[in-house]
């Protein structure tokens, strides 16, 4: 019986499951190949290829391998499992045979992906005639060089190693702030550079990877090298130009329209259950492993992941189970040893977060289960495409939260599965990061700042220049020793925390806004399976020291957010609400932590912070505000709690947000409800990163189609009481319950004023190079001391500090 047939039966068999969408199967597409002897290869690479692949290399292949051979950059964007590797592997060693001393460099978004390479590369390397002679003599010639790589083993990689594979971490860390005295050979020789997963490449991690290959470039003139730069991924809109602007160099692109690979026969199915989807996803994700299935379920997060884990598989039978954990934070040892499991399929079953969206090879996987929809196109696709790989069969399985945009695409799903990739934000204006990497060029060009190449570095350093000149701009960054420290390529905050066990083991890391979410002190923290209690966190080491924990209760952090509108830019005033883009200061912080029972009781609580400070995000957004007078007519209409009707619309703006936009993820924004100094309630949807990425100010120009899309998830809601569900206006962690009537009286009134009012628009222009000028510093009232930070007291005299007046 086929995978899908035997797929097709499990639902079916599953009393709980209701198919939802059930489009036709995808039917089996052989490849098209271009003959070898058209190929531009060195004749010795192209031997190789006779052996392995005799029919030739696909189309996309070809053309993509002839415009990099021509010095041309390019981007390929084709399907999942259509040979990408390949198109910069081959060049790789077409260099390596006519250039004795040429490098290259290979960079992945993740250290898995970097890994699995470097077995392929190796493999091939010693099947050409020609490399296969030096690579045993210098067994370094193709090497990792990242965080994983142990410290004696660096040297003897930068010194003998030819081919680097790496991510853009260790990029702006380990290599370029060394670029003189450990990488010269390298970078003066490099001939070729691969961005693999550039899709990868988006929101914060995105804008600083697109100035770390700015600096890459400079570094490379520096050295006298011009290295061709080529990139892939098979969910991307726009390679061209999302290249273009990561790289700032021009593209040629070779898609989906080129794609010659071959395509096994895959079926998708979208199912609902009225058990939680957590439980009806975990159910068929092991009922299809016991069928002999293997099973890759991605988890809405790190916790979602290791709860279904835990609850499958009993502590005692962990290490001999088929199942297991798969997310971020774990160890490379644990990462290769379920990578592996499944290759041999002595692993059956893997609960994922993301992390195993990207092309590692992991053997054949036959089912794909998604608890919880993907909310971004990219994903979507990536993890479809890790089933029916390499021309076999598969399947995919969606089944949608408890969420309001889970529930409006279970009922919309032609539109969800219609929908393109969503187009991929990269914010080079973002003043933190441009003054942050501003630094670190500095640093490389031999601390001169007139000695940087602004030519290629772009003209946002450029500005930054201009100001740092004009004695306009004088950020702690440019005074640091090593300006590469201070920057979290990841995520723009804090460096993040080490995990360490008591018995001083260390397991892991984890950054400040997951340590405030899931780490924070008497938290029951899952890894791997394993549950540990959190002893203590110590912020000067950035460590957090963890006890083995052998409770199955579950700890729950209560957060509170307060927004400070700093100031506006864009206005739409309608009179009685005003929509607005602004400037924002988020503050997050833990107000208790309970402690509860499998059964939902709760057994303890922690009142208070725990000692957890603050987490403060400098952003930008989009708010809806509500006049005074708008307000106190309403709200007798809203019942006992207004304020509930309020928190029900954040919560349905938040969750609804990706359909009025394209499809984003939804880590990358977050939302809030908050009371501005004006006395005006209001609605806030921000960008989840440092100084913002330019996501949420979409909702300006679309606040009515928001609030008509929310208007009608709570209307057309199927759930039977007026407290609603999480598919529509029910929250989780929410104190109050709301009211499905209250909702819709509130987003009806809203409609009203937006539909019906001609609103006074206004804007105010923002210089760029005039914000990059430091705030003006700030002296405590009562002693004159210079202030620096964001301090609460004076440390010279103790008096509280007030904030700076909000806008």
């Amino acid at each position: 019986m086929s995978v899908i047939d035997r797929v097709a039966d499990i639902i079916a068999a599953d009393p709980g499951l209701n198919v939802a969408f059930d489009p036709p199967v995808e039917p089996y597409r052989p490849g098209t190949s271009v003959p070898l002897e058209q190929s531009p290869l060195h004749p010795r690479v192209c031997s190789y290829l006779e052996k392995r692949f005799p029919e030739g290399l696909f189309t996309h292949q070809h053309l993509a391998i002839s415009t990099v051979l021509r010095g041309e950059n390019a981007v390929v964007a084709t399907r999942t499992s259509s040979g990408k590797s390949l198109i910069y592997s081959l060049p790789l060693f077409d260099a390596l045979c006519r250039d004795g001393d040429a490098t290259a460099l290979f960079l992945y978004p993740q250290k898995a992906l970097a890994n699995d390479q470097l077995l392929k590369l190796r493999t091939m390397a010693d099947e050409i005639e020609g490399v296969a002679a030096r690579h045993s003599e210098n067994p370094r010639l193709i090497s990792r060089y990242d965080g994983a790589v142990a410290q004696n083993d660096r040297k003897p990689v930068r010194e003998h190693a030819q081919v680097i594979l790496s991510n853009p971490d260790m990029l702006h860390m380990g290599m370029l702030q060394y670029h003189s005295s450990n990488w010269s050979r390298f970078f003066a020789n490099l001939r070729l550079v691969a961005i693999d997963e550039c899709h990868e490449y988006r929101g914060v991690f995105g804008t600083n990877v697109a100035y770390i290959l700015r600096r890459l470039r400079q570094i490379c003139r520096m050295h006298g090298s011009a290295p061709t730069f080529v990139a892939t991924s098979a969910t991307v809109q726009d390679p061209q130009s999302h290249m273009e602007k990561l790289t700032g160099l021009n593209f040629t692109t070779i898609g989906p329209e080129h794609d010659g690979s071959r395509q096994g026969r895959r079926k998708f199915w979208m199912v609902r259950s009225e058990d939680h989807f957590y439980d009806a996803g975990r159910r068929l994700a092991k009922a299809l492993a016991d069928k002999g299935l293997t099973v890759l379920a991605f988890c809405p997060s790190r916790v979602a992941a290791e709860r279904m884990f835990v609850r499958t598989v009993k502590p005692e039978d962990i290490e001999s189970s088929f199942v297991r954990v798969y997310r971020s934070g774990l160890s490379p040892e644990q990462r290769e040893e379920i990578e592996q499991g499944l290759r041999t399929r002595d692993v059956r079953l893997v609960f994922s977060t993301s992390a195993l969206e990207l092309g590692i090879d992991i053997g054949e996987i036959d089912v794909v289960v998604c608890i919880g929809l993907p909310h971004t196109m990219m994903s979507l696709w990536q993890r479809a495409g890790r089933a029916a790989r390499g021309g076999r069969e598969g399947a995919t399985v969606f089944l949608p939260a408890d969420t309001p945009i889970d529930g409006y695409y279970s009922n919309h799903p032609e539109e969800l599965f219609g929908r393109d990739h969503e187009p991929l934000v990269l914010n080079l204006h973002n003043q933190r990061i441009a003054c942050q990497q501003y630094a670190c060029a500095v640093q490389e060009s031999g601390r001169d700042d007139s000695q940087i190449d602004i030519e290629t570095l772009g003209p946002e350093l450029e500005a930054v220049q201009r100001a740092r000149t004009a004695g306009d701009l004088n950020d702690d960054i440019f005074y640091c020793s090593e300006p590469h420290v201070e920057v979290n390529v990841r995520s723009g905050g804090e460096r993040s925390y080490k995990l360490v066990t008591g018995d001083d083991v260390e397991i892991g890391e984890i950054d400040y806004f997951h340590l405030l979410r899931e780490c924070y002190p008497n938290a029951i923290y899952r890894h791997g399976g394993a549950s540990y209690r959190v002893l203590n966190i110590i912020r000067g080491r950035r460590l957090v020291r963890l006890g083995r924990e052998f409770s199955r209760n579950d700890t729950v952090p209560h957060l509170q957010r307060k927004i400070r509108l700093k100031q506006q830019h864009r206005a739409a005033d309608y009179g009685d609400v005003r929509v607005a883009t602004a400037s924002l200061d988020v503050t997050e912080f833990l107000v208790s932590v309970s402690e509860k029972s499998p059964s939902g009781e709760t057994v303890n609580t922690w009142p208070g912070s725990s000692g957890m400070s603050a987490y403060r995000l400098p952003t930008e957004g989009t708010m809806l505000a509500f006049s005074q007078s708008f307000w106190n007519r309403l709200s007798p209409q809203l019942g006992e709690k207004p304020q509930a009707a309020l928190a029900a619309v954040e919560r349905l703006f938040s969750g609804l947000f990706p359909t009025i936009t394209g499809p984003c993820d939804t880590g990358d924004y977050s939302s809030a409800v908050d009371r501005l100094v004006t006395d005006e309630n209001a609605v806030f949807l921000f960008d989840a990163v440092y100084d913002g990425v330019d996501l949420t100010s979409a909702a300006f120009e679309r606040m009515n189609e928001l609030v008509a899309k929310a208007l009608e998830r709570v209307e057309h809601c199927s759930c039977p009481t007026d407290a609603g569900c999480f598919r529509c206006i029910a929250n989780p962690v929410a104190e109050e319950p709301s009211s499905k009537r209250a909702t819709a009286i509130l987003l009806n009134a809203v409609q009203e004023v937006l539909t019906s009012t001609t609103p006074k628009q206004t804007a105010t222009e923002t210089d760029w190079e005039r914000s990059l000028q430091s705030e003006p510093p700030r002296s405590c009232e009562t002693c004159g001391h210079l202030l620096s930070g964001s301090p609460k007291f004076c440390s010279e005299c103790g008096t509280r500090v007030e904030e700076p007046a909000a806008c």
